[in-house]
């Protein structure tokens, strides 16, 4: 398991971001994420609601539902919109191996699985 310390626990999206690109990359195949516990906070866009739509409505399902599956298509689109992940835990399957990805606080970033070491992590 890898632990990283992510400084600027108040805009992490972008770096979470990348990691999840990386993983992308580990796969031939288009991934689905298994997504739980998800606490985040929107980019502020003032009064453009209707972009935040989608946005809501995801997190409205992960209140409903506890745990949900998601492209990763859909999933990248999403993080457009999210400033901050304070916590959260991604699961994916690549080749066989689970990956599991952890948020604690916004700056805790555990990663657990075999390919953990493919990542490249750079802060």
């Amino acid at each position: 398991m890898r632990k990283i310390l992510y400084e600027d626990c108040n805009n992490n999206s972008m770096f979470m971001k990348e990691l999840f690109i990386q993983v992308q990359k580990l796969s031939e195949l288009k991934l689905s994420w298994s997504i739980s516990n998800l606490e985040f906070i929107p980019v502020d866009k003032g009064d453009l609601i209707g972009e935040m739509e989608e946005l809501y409505n995801f997190q409205e399902r992960i209140l409903d539902e506890h745990k949900i599956v998601i492209s990763h298509n859909s999933f990248m689109e999403l993080l457009e919109n999210i400033r901050t992940i304070y916590e959260g835990n991604f699961e994916v399957l690549i080749r066989g191996n689970q990956l599991n990805i952890k948020v604690f606080d916004g700056d805790i970033i555990e990663i657990d699985g075999e390919m953990e070491n493919e990542l490249k992590i750079e802060k």
